[in-house]
């Protein structure tokens, strides 16, 4: 089970790659997981937004648990299912499948369709505890969905259901993420954006949203980040910012949302394996991906292994 106590390290948001026909791809997944249990990655969290968990029903949810936990298994890589729903028996369901198919953990937004009150959020989580026993939770902090923002006070009440495990953040709020780190006892895990600022001020893991886009520049910044060698980080957080600003985040411009952008830098990049969103995604076009990849080779070599494959 995964707990505030276990929850540490490098935690990588997988893509759920799809084929042509946006089927699962059973076999390029299987393909990523194993590639990422050879990196030494400290966790894995499926279906989240990187993981279309919007467009993956059930069956295909139960393979993907399967597939995870069989590829982690006597690893050490902890695996953690998003089991996000738009209502609460509809969670309850999704997370008793992946902790059927031994996952240790589940990562879940509250229920978005309607905006919640604080007082309906945690009575969600309280209500996903109950139902999943033996199942940690990490609290999928994400306004930008939810329309929802969790803060500090709200990390105080929720820090009182047992199995929860710790949280997700997404965006830069430093102010927020160290009052989170003061006031509770749960893990709070950044996305790049404060991956090089985190382990300073106190915290005890991250999330990848693009290990498996550049590995080796990935890995090499989380030793930094592990071996205390803050110079050698914020050298790479600054690289990290300038491929946002400059390669990938301008195809969010384009109109392509955050599953999409991602994928087409994935695809781009050539490592692991993606293929398109499912609709009513849009996915980037083979001439975009083939622009995408000439300014990594050209701006952003040092991102890159010795080839693009």
């Amino acid at each position: 089970m995964l707990t505030r106590e276990n929850m540490d390290g490098l935690y990588v948001l997988v893509v759920t790659p799809f084929d042509d026909r946006f089927r699962l791809d059973t076999e390029g997944y299987r393909y990523n997981i194993r590639k990422l249990v050879r990196m030494g990655v400290d966790g894995i969290i499926t279906t989240g937004t990187n993981g279309e968990f919007f467009v993956v029903n059930d069956e295909e949810l139960r393979t993907i648990s399967r597939i995870t936990v069989e590829e982690c298994q006597g690893t050490g890589t902890r695996v953690v299912v998003g089991a996000s729903a738009v209502n609460t028996e509809e969670s309850i369901r999704r997370s008793r499948i992946a902790m059927e198919e031994g996952a240790e953990g589940v990562m879940n937004v509250v229920p978005f369709y309607q905006t919640l009150t604080k007082a309906e959020a945690y009575q969600y989580f309280q209500d996903l505890a109950e139902a999943c026993p033996g199942l940690g939770i990490i609290v999928y902090n994400n306004p930008g969905t939810t329309k929802l923002l969790l803060n500090d006070s709200d990390f105080v009440e929720l820090q009182k259901i047992p199995s929860v495990a710790g949280v997700k953040m997404i965006g830069a709020d430093i102010n927020l993420y160290l009052n989170c780190l003061r006031r509770t006892e749960i893990p709070h895990f950044p996305l790049e954006q404060l991956w090089s600022v985190s382990h300073v001020i106190g915290g005890n893991g991250v999330m990848a949203s693009f290990v498996y886009a550049f590995p080796a520049f990935m890995q090499r910044w989380w030793k930094a980040i592990r071996g205390g060698d803050v110079a050698q980080s914020m050298a790479c957080q600054h690289q990290c910012n300038e491929i946002l600003q400059e390669a990938i985040i301008p195809l969010a411009g384009e109109g392509y949302n955050d599953t999409s952008l991602t994928k087409a830098t994935v695809n781009a990049a050539g490592y692991f394996k993606a293929g398109p969103p499912r609709p009513p995604s849009e996915a980037a076009p083979p001439e975009r991906i083939e622009r995408l990849r000439a300014t990594l080779q050209e701006k952003f070599s040092h991102f890159l292994e010795d080839e693009i494959r």
